[in-house]
């Protein structure tokens, strides 16, 4: 089995020409298409309102480490009120739909302004409007409708409600069905200005459209502080005093929300402090009782007054007991010794005491002298002695009174130094004491004073408050439209003016299950093709003449040199004409190829070989009694009996296939076929045979050991792709010798140039579709 047939002799580099010549043919349709796409892109940006980029670039403060909202507010220092602001926190912030409201609604775009234009109506705004509206109320009735008002004059004007016309005075109420409104003179008002259009707007559903896709919110970079907001407006105008009115409303917004903050902490501080005073009042109370109870105002200083004062006292009995001891001494001294010398009063300091004693001494003294030089008797001496004896009682008696003042000195030395060995044993515990009690009033001290440093921080705060944001770039629009791109929409009209041909030419070739293109049989099949024959008009003879110049008459000559040329001298006497189902053209081309192989004296014969609706006789307007049949099933008859004269040529002659037998497929199998073609093969030229089709019945393919070519017609938008499998599998299973394709009933486009259709030579025949 060879299969090197079975390959497809198109290449892809073919198969692109093919498909470039179906647009090429056709360039006529692409340049229409194109014009009008041209046509509809002008009308398109016409029509279309353009639409303007409006953007502005903010710095949001980032308050990671809580410099942000309460920065300079009280407690900031704690941590308790810090918030983790970012810029994708703010980002949604600044898309909140309550947020973008309040800007619709403080701009008053509750309301829209048109005047009709020659090819799209122009919204007003701003200082563009003639009159202005203040919407009072509406409700869904209100929304659908669309008003016009026309100025008549500098106090009246004629408002339409659908048709309904109203003469109304400027500033005045005005209360219809589904409205209130109060109408204005604008900015740009004129008497004879062009009417205005109103219609009401939502703007709870305009605030959820900016909220979804009209505003545009994204960082410069990622985790960058910096972001952008945009939008796009068919006025640039508005665009710049929404995102302006945005952004002041979201700083101010911010504002009020920390000076909220602070005025609330404020009056946490006041009630604070309130409740601080108070309760230091009583803690101060506590501690001034608890130093009267104790008698102290400082422990660490009367702690140190007491040991001062029980050493100082310590030291003064000390001294009262050892003049005590003094006065003891002297007391016996006076009672053991009469009239001796009275010793120096030590450490007593007592003047009477003293001078007793010098006056004691010295009159001892004065006595002692006497008695030198005279005896006791002596008046003298005896007056000495009573002085004396006078002063030794003197002396006593003092010594008694100092001795009962030490006494009670010393019991009040040891009654002071005992008191104040009583408070040094008490400090600790009291200090302890007024150390709680201080403790509790230093502690809510600090909080009161704390509060106070506090509340005036955050008073100042309110003065100084700055907004979140920072605006680095101003909101402004780009002059150029981001919608409509003028340059991208006749791109497009470009592109669709090659897209809709080219996609219906080519969705028409890939959806139409027909043969329309001579390339298509090789490329599916890899059978060559022989020929091409252009489709006929009803005025035109189905059958060609000797002499005949007609397209037909041409293509079937090229057909007649083809048969050699792709044979390449092989044998080409026998030739099958056979297709894939009937009306496919096989007997009129059988008819035509014999008559121009007989019009270069050729002999040729014509066998109708189509059993089952045989059509070849009927053609040729021509009448036979008998036939192949009639010569397979009886003897007597020979093949001369079968021969018939064409009427046309001397050399073409004709065999009819007798009576339609019952049993065809058998008698096609029948061994005097053979000798029949061996026989005409001897007499004749050529030999052609018209058989049935091949897709419906296999009566061909028993003649296939008889014959030199297969010829296998192909008609132009009749035949079914999917039947060229049958061709194909002729071809790889060798079923009918040298199969060859011959593409019948094409549809020829003008053209001068030749050449052979699939060889070499013959017209230059495109195929059209149509």
């Amino acid at each position: 089995m060879n299969t090197s047939a079975y390959q497809n002799t198109v290449t892809s580099v073919d198969n692109l020409k093919i498909i470039l010549q179906k647009f090429l043919k056709n360039w006529p349709i692409f340049l229409l298409c194109i014009g009008l796409c041209f046509l509809g892109a002008f009308l398109y940006l016409q029509t279309t309102t353009p639409q303007y980029r409006v953007s502005s670039t903010l710095l949001v403060q980032d308050d990671r480490k809580g410099d942000g909202e309460q920065k300079g507010t009280a407690f900031s220092d704690l941590n308790m009120f810090r918030t983790d602001r970012k810029a994708s926190s703010e980002m949604e912030a600044l898309r909140a739909r309550e947020l973008i409201f309040k800007t619709l609604k403080g701009l008053s775009l509750d309301v829209a302004y048109f005047q009709k234009g020659s090819l799209r109506d122009e919204e007003l705004y701003g200082n563009a409007l003639p009159i202005k509206v203040k919407l009072i109320g509406v409700d869904g009735r209100g929304y659908k409708k669309s008003l016009k008002i026309t100025a008549l004059n500098d106090h009246q004007f004629v408002l339409t409600d659908k048709d309904q016309e109203s003469i109304l005075p400027y500033e005045a109420l005005i209360k219809k069905p589904g409205y209130q409104i109060i109408v204005s003179k604008g900015p740009a008002f004129k008497r004879n200005t062009d009417p205005v259009i109103l219609k009401f707007k939502n703007l709870f559903l305009t605030a959820e459209s900016y909220n979804l896709s009209g505003l545009t919110i994204m960082p410069v970079e990622k985790e960058a502080n910096t972001i952008i907001i945009s939008l796009n407006d068919n006025v640039p105008q508005r665009g710049v005093d929404i995102l302006t009115n945005l952004i002041n409303t979201y700083n101010e917004e911010n504002v009020v929300k920390k000076n909220t903050i602070a005025v609330n902490t404020i009056n946490f501080i006041d009630k604070r402090l309130k409740h601080l005073n108070n309760d230091l009042t009583s803690v101060e109370q506590d501690v001034e009782d608890y130093k009267q109870n104790n008698m102290i105002t400082d422990v660490d200083m009367d702690a140190k007054t007491s040991i001062e004062k029980a050493s100082e006292y310590g030291q003064m009995l000390s001294s009262a007991n050892v003049q005590l001891n003094v006065l003891a001494s002297l007391e016996k001294y006076l009672n053991n010794n009469s009239l001796n010398l009275v010793p120096s009063s030590l450490s007593i300091n007592n003047s009477t005491l003293n001078e007793l004693t010098s006056k004691f001494n010295m009159i001892q003294q004065e006595r002692n002298r006497m008695l030198r030089t005279s005896e006791e008797g002596n008046p003298l001496v005896q007056n000495l002695t009573a002085q004396l004896t006078s002063l030794k009682s003197n002396i006593q008696e003092n010594l008694q009174n100092i001795k009962q003042g030490l006494i009670i000195e010393r019991n009040n030395l040891r009654s002071m130094t005992s008191n104040f060995n009583s408070k040094i044993h008490l400090v600790p515990a009291v200090a302890r004491g007024l150390q709680e009690r201080s403790r509790e009033q230093i502690v809510k001290a600090n909080l009161y004073n704390y509060l106070l440093q506090k509340r005036e921080e955050t008073t100042l705060s309110l003065s100084g408050t700055v907004p979140t944001s920072q605006i680095v770039d101003k909101p402004a629009y780009n002059s150029t439209p981001v919608t409509p791109k003028t340059q991208l929409v006749y791109l497009f009209a470009v592109f669709l003016g090659f897209f809709i041909p080219g996609a219906t030419i080519y969705g028409r070739s890939a959806l139409n299950n027909k043969i329309v293109n001579i390339n298509e049989i090789e490329l599916l099949t890899g059978v060559p093709v022989l020929g091409v024959l252009n489709h006929l008009e009803k005025n035109e003879a189905s059958v060609i003449e000797r002499n005949s110049r007609s397209t037909i008459s041409e293509l079937f000559r090229y057909i007649r040199s083809n048969l050699h040329f792709m044979n390449s001298g092989s044998p080409d006497q026998v030739m099958l004409v056979t297709s894939c189902m009937k009306n496919e053209g096989k007997t009129f081309f059988s008819i035509n190829l014999g008559m121009t192989l007989a019009s270069v004296n050729k002999r040729v014969v014509l066998l109708e070989f189509d059993m089952r609706e045989p059509q070849l006789l009927q053609k040729m307007h021509l009448n036979s009694k008998i036939g192949i049949t009639d010569y397979l099933l009886r003897d007597e008859i020979t093949i001369d009996d079968l021969i018939l004269n064409s009427r046309k040529y001397h050399d073409l002659l004709v065999v009819d296939c007798g009576q339609v037998a019952g049993n065809p497929a058998e008698l096609m199998m029948h061994p005097k076929i053979g000798q029949m073609l061996e026989e005409l093969k001897r007499r004749f030229d050529y030999v052609i045979i018209d058989t049935a089709p091949v897709g419906q019945v296999a009566d061909a393919f028993s003649l296939s050991k008889y014959i030199d070519v297969s010829i296998y017609l192909v008609r132009y938008n009749y035949t079914d792709k999917l039947q060229l499998n049958i061709l194909k599998d002729i071809l790889y299973y060798k079923k009918l010798n040298n199969p060859m394709v011959v593409f019948n009933d094409a549809k020829i486009d003008n053209s001068t140039t030749y050449g052979y259709g699939g060889f070499g030579y013959g017209y230059g025949l495109e195929v059209s579709r149509n």
